[in-house]
């Protein structure tokens, strides 16, 4: 089973696979922020510091949204991501 880890509340929580990132850290009372959970706002960027490989490829509304703002290639939004496959860390930064 994945285990996904946020660095900023230091808490790891185990993920089912395919399960997206932003149901892992609801599930678990992660304190990222999340607006609209459709990958429009940008509320719940993180910035993947290990495991990018897996996690889902980005979707096109994802790939918008990163774009509009500006983000770096290490960002993804949580609401749009998918764990598949291994451990994930991240962060706010």
């Amino acid at each position: 089973m994945p285990k996904v880890t946020f660095i900023t509340d230091d808490k790891s929580a185990d993920a089912q696979d395919g399960e997206l990132l932003r149901e892992v850290c609801q599930k678990n009372d992660f304190t990222l922020p999340f607006g609209c959970e459709n990958g429009l706002c940008g509320t719940c960027l993180v910035a993947i510091k290990s495991g990018a490989e897996h996690l889902s490829e980005k979707t096109p509304q994802e790939k918008e949204t990163l774009e509009v703002l500006m983000a770096y290639e290490d960002q993804r939004l949580a609401c749009q991501c998918k764990v598949q496959g291994g451990d994930v860390t991240f962060d706010l930064e």
